[in-house]
Formats: structure tokens, sequence, C-alpha cells
């Protein structure tokens, strides 16, 4: 066992006797799912690069555009601590459809119909980025309600009864040619801050094509939702052929094949029987550049024993599927809450063993959620972490900046 897989089980180790008493598993069994494996990579980044989620650059930035604002001054933090942080790549939303956000920060007001000064609010970011030498993973859409998601398609179309996930985003004819035009309109976007096309902006590491698409509604097997993928995909690619595409998903299945599935069934999470939508599947459309995970334990029933195990087993089984099919993988958002029943050295543990394990599994990247600038309220988010100002990183306030830098620098070129 290499050092530094000794290292991942003692975090791993630690984690388990923190999270309950009697846990029937032996340190050699957390080790093995930490084995090592050949580095894999998101474009250029370093193997294992660690990304950060701050969903709200966009609004931030537009309602600054609306002020009358030269500068947008989250942005600017936000980049720059990422920066300071040593990550490569900052994860946010590329849309917003949202009604109640109209005025406001709202993009695509009606079909196909735009407020430039929100779509300025995302050119900044993208442009802004680009200064601070940070990267962006877009998502072009949302599965759940939240910025309009996919009910508001629906209900564009006409549709009756839309509610939130509705499948039919992913089969009524009209709703998917729609949501391409959008795509299309987007990506073909010329940046007004530096005059770069979206779909060739250096900026921009990833799109994904959905954040969080599930298959609710949909056939078992997720021949459907595969279907919208490779459709979705190909009009990205069409206009956007330098740049890297994801599903956004996060990585359920709907039968255990492939997985371990005892385990799963032993610590009663329903992940590997979810119906409608298949990670394998989707990974391996020909139109998909990278594999796309989430993990959420406690949002999943893995609230005690077995969540150190199930998280170092959700990478290193996920990674394994991408890596057969050539992709690496990209955990896209990693939370733990921080009013739950871990408290924070707990929830430390479990994170310095996973990332850890991201690492000897050679994954592309992995991305804790949520990282805010210090006026956001830890209220926003119930997973917030901070690097505040006039703090080092260690600082409890903070939760988890120290882990992200220790991540950042043991990437793997």
């Amino acid at each position: 066992m290499s050092l530094s897989c000794r290292t991942a089980a003692a975090a791993l180790a630690f984690a388990l006797c923190a999270c309950g008493d009697g846990e029937p598993v032996m340190l050699e069994a957390v080790a093995a799912d930490c084995a090592g494996a050949a580095a894999q990579h998101l474009d250029r980044l370093p193997s294992g690069s660690m990304v950060v989620n701050a969903y709200f650059l966009q609004e931030e930035a537009a309602r600054d555009v609306r002020r009358g604002l030269a500068e947008s001054p989250v942005l600017e933090e936000v980049f720059a601590k990422a920066a300071a942080l040593g990550v490569r790549a900052v994860r946010t939303n590329g849309h917003n459809d949202a009604a109640s956000k109209i005025g406001d920060s709202a993009m695509q007001v009606a079909p196909l119909q735009y407020d430039e000064v929100s779509l300025v609010g995302l050119d900044r970011v993208l442009a802004r980025a680009r200064v601070h030498g940070v990267r962006l993973v877009l998502t072009l859409g949302n599965y759940w309600d939240a910025y309009g998601g996919a009910r508001q398609y629906v209900a564009w179309a006409g549709l009756p009864n839309p509610v939130e996930g509705d499948p039919r985003f992913f089969t009524e004819p009209s709703v998917v040619a729609h949501y391409k035009a959008h795509v299309a309109r987007l990506l073909e976007r010329v940046n007004t801050v530096d005059g770069i096309r979206y779909g060739d902006h250096p900026a921009v590491l990833a799109w994904e094509l959905l954040n969080e698409p599930r298959g609710k509604g949909l056939d078992r097997e997720g021949v459907k939702l595969r279907a919208w993928i490779d459709d979705v995909a190909q009009e990205v690619k069409a206009h956007a052929p330098g740049q890297l595409v994801g599903t956004g998903e996060e990585g359920f299945e709907p039968a255990p094949e492939g997985y371990d599935g005892a385990f799963w069934s032993a610590v009663g999470a329903p992940m590997l029987r979810t119906p409608g939508s298949s990670f394998s599947r989707n990974t391996a459309s020909p139109f998909i550049d990278f594999a796309s995970v989430h993990f959420y334990p406690e949002a999943w029933g893995l609230d005690g024993p077995g969540t150190a195990v199930a998280g170092a087993k959700w990478i290193q089984e996920h990674a394994a599927i991408a890596r057969s099919l050539g992709k690496p993988l990209f955990v896209g958002e990693l939370g733990l809450r921080n009013e739950g029943d871990l408290d924070l050295s707990q929830r430390r543990a479990l994170y310095r063993g996973w990332l850890e394990c991201m690492r000897e599994e050679g994954l592309g990247a992995g991305a804790l959620w949520m990282f805010a600038n210090d006026a956001r309220p830890d209220a926003w988010d119930a997973h917030t972490f901070y690097f505040r100002d006039g703090t080092a990183p260690e600082d409890p306030v903070n939760r988890y900046a120290d882990l992200i830098i220790e991540a950042a620098a043991a990437a793997r070129p």
C-alpha cells in the first residue's frame, strides 16, 4: 500500500469511528477502495484538480450591471480566492430562466427572448474568470425548479400541469427543440466584455447539459434520457467543438450490475436502483467527454455507519466504469451538511479521505459544494464553506479551505 493510500485509509478509518459504533469494516477494506490508478485529465488540468461550486455568479454580476457598477465585487472575491486556494475551475450557472428573477438577473425571460443586461452579467463571469486564470464548468440548465428548470420549459411550451423535473422536458419535441435553440444562441453569443464567442472562450473548461438530470417518469433503463443526451450534446459540440461536454448527472443506475450490489443493499441506499437514468449508459455517449457524479450521503440516506466507505466506493466504482469507457471522472458536487449529525472534525475527516481517494483513483477533478463569498450567509445553503478575509485557511470559520489547498497541491501532472 502506498503512503498516500495509507493516508486516505487513516482519514477514512477515523471517520468510520466518528460516525458510529460497531462499524463492521476492516481498515484493509477501506484502503482497497483507494487503490492507485492511472491519472486521467480534464483537458490540460492536472489529474485530481480541485474545482469549487459557486452557482450564484451570473446573478450577482447581472445585478451589478443593472446598478451601473463597472466591477462585480463578488466575482472578484470568488475568483481571487479560488486562485489563492489552488483551484483550477469554478462550477457555476450558465443559465437563469427563472420567472421570479425577470428584471433582476433572468437571462431568458420568454422562449428565446433575452434580457441583455443579464446576459452581460454572464459575459462578465467568463471575462473575469479568464483574467484570474480560473476556468469554468457551466451548467446549461437545471432539472430542479431553481433558476427556472425543466418545469419552466414545459410551461413555456403550454403543456398542462408542469412539475419539477417534468419528464416531458426530455421527450416533447417542441421542448427539446426550444432547449437546443437556446443552447445554440448562448454558445454563439459574442462576449460584450472581451469580444470572444462563448463557444471559443478560453475560460470555458466544460459545458454540462443539465444540472442533475434524472429520468423520473421515463423508461426504467434510461434509454430516453440517453437519447436526449446524445441529441443535446451534439448541439453543444456543433457550436463549441473545442470545449468539453458532460452530462451533469449524479451517477445513478436502474440496477446494481457493475457495482457492489451487496454493499449498497446493506447500507440501504437506493442510488443503484433509481429507474430512468444510467450513469454507464450516459457516459458511453460518443458526444460526452467526461463522466459526472455527485455525492450527498445524508440526502441519500447514508447519514451514519457506512458513510466513509460508501463515499470511497462511490468514487472508486464510478471511476472504474469511466476508465473502462476511456473517460475521466468529474465529481461535480460533494456535500456534507454543516448542521447534520456530523461535527466539523468528522466532516473534515470524511472529506480528506474522499479527496485522497479521488487523487489515488486518477480522477479528472473534484468539487465540494459550495464555496461562498464572505457576505453570503451560512443559512443560504446547508453545505457552505469559506476562505474569509484576514484568516488562515485552517481557521475553523473556513471549514475546509485548507483541505482544498492540500488536495490542489497533490494533483498529479
